[in-house]
Order: C-alpha cells, then sequence, then structure tokens
C-alpha cells in the first residue's frame, strides 16, 4: 500500500471526525495544540456498532453520530470484499475517544487473546470505584470477564474482560478491605 493511499485515508478519517465534532463535542477535538499535532482517538473494529456502542455506553461513554466513509477507506484499513463499506462512531468519555470502526461485510477474525503477546493494541484500562460494579455491568452488556487472572497489585484490585468482539479490558480500583 502506498503512502498516498495512506495520507488519503488517514485524511478522510480525520474529516470525518472533524464533521463530527463540529456536529457534537463527541468526536476528537478538532483543534491542534500549538506544536501542530493531537492525540485524536483510539479505534476498536466491532462486528455490530449497536451492540458495541450499548456496551461502552454502559461503562460511561457519550455516543456520537454514525458516519459512513467512502469504500477506497474501508479498503485502505483492511476491509475484503468489492463492494466494503465502513461506518464508524464516535463515543467519548473524560476526553478520551473512541472511534468503533464497522465493515461491511463484518471483519472475519475475533479481536486476539492475549493481546499483549502481538504488536499493537494490548488493552483499554478504566479506573473505577468498584471492580464487582464494572464487572456486572461487563457482563450485563454482551462483555466477558477473565476471573482467572483478577490479581491484586499493591492497593489495587484489577480484573480482566473483553467487550462483545472479544477486545481485552483492565478494570481496576481499590481493593476491598479484608
Amino acid at each position: 500500500m502506498g503512502k498516498l493511499s495512506l495520507i488519503l485515508g488517514a485524511g478522510a478519517i480525520g474529516l470525518a471526525a472533524f464533521l463530527g465534532a463540529a456536529r457534537a463535542d463527541v468526536g476528537p477535538n478538532p483543534k491542534l495544540d500549538p506544536d501542530g499535532a493531537m492525540f485524536a482517538n483510539v479505534s476498536i473494529s466491532v462486528a455490530d456498532l449497536d451492540k458495541s456502542t450499548k456496551f461502552y455506553q454502559a461503562l460511561g461513554f457519550e455516543s456520537g453520530d454514525v458516519h459512513a466513509l467512502p469504500g477506497p477507506v474501508a479498503k485502505l484499513l483492511g476491509a475484503k470484499g468489492a463492494d466494503a463499506k465502513l461506518d464508524i462512531k464516535f463515543l467519548k468519555r473524560d476526553g478520551v475517544v473512541l472511534e468503533l470502526v464497522h465493515f461491511t461485510p463484518a471483519a472475519p477474525m475475533k479481536a486476539s487473546e492475549g493481546s499483549a503477546a502481538q504488536l499493537g493494541l494490548a488493552h483499554i484500562a478504566f479506573r473505577v470505584d468498584a471492580v464487582d460494579r464494572v464487572a456486572k455491568l461487563v457482563k450485563d452488556n454482551g462483555g466477558k470477564t477473565l476471573d482467572a487472572g483478577r490479581t491484586k497489585l499493591g492497593p489495587m484490585d484489577i480484573l480482566f474482560a473483553t467487550d462483545p468482539d472479544g477486545t481485552l479490558i483492565e478494570i481496576a480500583g481499590p481493593a476491598p478491605k479484608s
């Protein structure tokens, strides 16, 4: 894939982010820092946009609008098929923006297990007031908790979980008093 294709794809996603941010304060901030750059968002490929939106909303994210991006951008990001389509939706919490990416036809592979064992995104981390409360939200909204790996690290209780597509999530909060 050529450098120009990557630049055009990034530009299309940036434009969608800017348009989303112009309509609602959910997408990435369209203003750049004085150095001419800024952190925009983390993208997660999802099988079902509505199900994943509901999952992240249960974790306190505000949801924005869905934006359709052109087929060439879908191809650039790895979609298969001549008629590939790409929809994105931004969600925001605490200044952090998640971009849910949905291909039609849907991406054929699930999120990797043990994602820190391969290069790329390892996990998304949340600091919470009560790990058990958030673990219930995860399970009630299509995710799974990985109870065997629950651990205490100093004053923190740490539990890993997954979203509906298997993206690894760390949930950390104060350890219960014994």
